[in-house]
């Protein structure tokens, strides 16, 4: 893949104070900016430099106030199309398949690690541009001058500090990149080897995908079919009927239009799924948060769209550059999908006109409170005590759908709520502690801000006696 090099202690910038701090520089802390820009390099901006992106960042409040700690997701709005998101692993073994499905895919991944042997981890961020081997290929932004040989992560002095040749030791984190970049589509895999199980399966889902690799990444998507679709297995009963309904258990199945490929085992089911609505049911208009995510159009003719299809038959309305557009989704969604090619947002118009548009064609404006924002109160919720369930439930991952109706589609989603976000449960409680965590069920709950909805169970546990704390990655 094709990375311009730089070293943040190179003395065009090294002196220059990062983000909003008074005292650290870009040649003592500025790794992971550094870093950002290779990538950016990478992704369409051959010509951004760590000062030059330094200060754009400044310019969009990309760094905490007064910090040099940066907002690295902001970059998108200076790199169209490009995004970060960021994996910790410390005290664990480094997602090592995802960031070779990265790279295989011309994706850099930027790697952090610690650098000092003294006690607790001193961050540094480098970036990693191949595989060989069992080894990672590395740029380090310390340098300088830049070194153009190939460093090998196994031999750097990091691998000295874990005390291990590992890469899933050494890495203490990653932040993976996505940007603008041609998807090849995948080949079907031949799974058909004559052995199959003596029962369908059927999508319990909308859009339920059918991919190449038991991996849920662009790449992989051969296509999507709709709920109650069935699908021939392509395994024996025995192995096959334990993995129904399943979380991170994948099946192979044939479709009855022909492509052979793995869909996700806990997004199907062994019967039809009745709550599943009428094909052609248009989508119901929902009601707009007063403090949604604003993002607005970075192109001409932007098309709404009743469905993400690029097909004229799904257009609604066409935009001009520039429109402003509310979001119908978190804030933690809008981030994550922005700029990056094949995924869609819903939003709302100034006319209140609903429907989707191509995510990798707009930036953000604004992330207003619809989502993690909106939960941080400080004070309780007004419920009196007559309103108040006996039992409380917590949210066990983040975007966990709050559905209309107990099934899985687009058309009865009413919002994504956070990790942790406290549901009272309507209805018996007894009910509702006999669903809580298993596959299938659904349990209807009421957030803080008065939506109600179905929530499914197995992403939901008892409310526990103390939050876990979170932590957020710093800068070197």
């Amino acid at each position: 893949m094709t990375i311009k090099q730089f070293s943040q202690t190179d003395p065009q910038w090294k002196a220059n104070l990062l983000g909003f701090d008074k005292s650290s520089t870009i040649g003592g802390f500025g790794c992971l900016l550094t870093s950002m820009t290779m990538c950016a390099t990478h992704y369409g901006a051959p010509d951004l430099t760590p000062a030059a992106l330094n200060d754009k960042m400044k310019a969009i409040g990309g760094f905490q106030a007064g910090t040099a700690f940066i907002v690295g997701w902001l970059v998108g709005n200076i790199v169209p199309g490009m995004g970060l998101d960021y994996r910790a692993c410390s005290g664990a073994p480094a997602p090592l398949a995802e960031i070779d499905a990265n790279l295989a895919q011309g994706r850099p991944v930027i790697i952090e690690v610690d650098w000092s042997p003294q006690a607790g981890v001193q961050t540094h961020y480098m970036v990693a541009y191949a595989k060989e081997g069992a080894d990672y290929l590395v740029y380090d932004p310390y340098p300088f001058p830049v070194t153009n040989g190939q460093i090998k992560l196994s031999a750097s002095k990091y691998a000295q500090v874990a005390g291990s040749k590992d890469p899933a030791k050494i890495i203490n984190g990653v932040f993976f990149t996505r940007g603008p970049m041609q998807v090849t589509p995948p080949a079907p895999p031949q799974l058909d080897k004559g052995v199959s199980a003596s029962f369908s399966v059927f999508a319990s889902a909308d859009d339920l995908a059918l991919r190449s690799q038991t991996v849920i990444a662009d790449y992989t998507l051969l296509k999507r079919y709709p709920a109650n679709t069935e699908f021939k297995i392509l395994e024996a009963d025995a192995t096959a009927s334990p993995k129904v309904g399943q979380q991170n258990v994948w099946l192979p199945v044939k479709a009855a239009d022909g492509p052979q490929g793995y869909v996700a085992a806990w997004l199907v089911s062994k019967a039809k799924n009745s709550a599943a609505p009428a094909p052609g049911t248009p989508p119901a208009t929902v009601p707009v948060p007063k403090d949604a995510p604003v993002v607005k159009t970075n192109v001409d003719a932007l098309k709404l769209r009743s469905k993400p299809d690029s097909t004229d038959a799904t257009i609604l309305k066409v935009y001009t550059i520039g429109t402003e557009l509310k979001c119908l989704e978190t804030a933690a969604e809008v981030k994550r999908k922005v700029g990056t090619n094949f995924e869609w947002l819903k939003v709302s118009d100034v006319e209140g006109k609903q429907g989707v548009v191509a995510a990798w064609y707009v930036a953000v404006v604004s992330l207003g409170a619809f989502g993690p924002e909106a939960q941080r109160q400080t004070t309780g919720p007004n419920f009196s005590i007559e309103e108040i369930p006996a039992m409380i439930l917590r949210t066990t991952e983040e975007n966990v759908a709050m559905r209309s109706k107990p099934f899985i589609s687009k058309h009865t989603l009413i919002q994504r709520i956070p990790k942790g976000t406290e549901l009272i449960v309507l209805g018996k409680p007894a009910a509702a502690a006999k669903k809580v965590g298993k596959s299938g069920k659904w349990i209807r709950a009421q957030d803080v801000k008065g939506n109600k909805g179905y929530v499914a169970a197995w992403l939901l546990k008892e409310r526990p006696e103390a939050p876990v704390p979170q932590v957020s990655p710093k800068d070197c």
